[in-house]
């Protein structure tokens, strides 16, 4: 079971990573830091960068469509589910499949990417590429981490500060 949640907990990250890239409030700041990011991790020339983040944009945004379109069905197989619909093997099955088939589209779309820009990037270059998004996810959720921890520790001085001076004043 410990396995299977973590699998799910980062199949929701992953999934809530492209959401924060892609939409919400804080979209441009965290794309910004992509920018910074990609251009550092790649080394990339100016020239290159010139190049480079057009494509990537152009790539992000198939992305995004097939995401949306695997989130619709999703949600549309969740609505019926808490309508309590009934909903036959064959619905199911024909969700589940077109899933699959935005997933296998999904990483057409990362391949046919990487393997494009093998006439703007270096191989050492396609290869940090590569790694990208897990390194991102990686340091991302780290630094998630990290907030989450001190965001904890913040509260718990809040309520020694409150408590102990609760404590005084019941003593009166």
């Amino acid at each position: 079971k410990e396995l299977d949640d973590h699998g799910r907990d980062e199949e929701r990250f992953e999934r809530d990573f492209d959401d924060f890239v892609d939409g919400g409030k804080r979209s441009d700041r965290m794309e910004m830091m992509m920018v910074w990011r990609l251009t550092d991790d790649l080394e990339l020339t100016t020239e290159q960068a010139e190049k480079f983040f057009p494509r990537f944009r152009k790539h992000r945004e198939a992305m995004d469509e097939t995401r949306k379109k695997e989130r619709a069905l999703g949600k549309e197989l969740k609505k019926k589910l808490k309508k309590e619909e009934n909903i036959s093997v064959d619905d199911v099955k024909e969700t589940v499949k077109k899933i699959t088939e935005l997933k296998k589209s999904s990483l057409d779309l990362e391949s046919e990417f990487l393997l494009g820009m093998d006439d703007l990037l270096s191989t050492r270059q396609l290869a940090n590429l590569g790694l990208f998004k897990h390194k991102m996810m990686k340091d991302v959720r780290g630094e998630l981490k990290e907030r989450k921890k001190d965001h904890r520790g913040m509260k718990k001085d809040r309520k020694r500060r409150k408590g102990g001076s609760r404590g005084r004043r019941g003593n009166f």
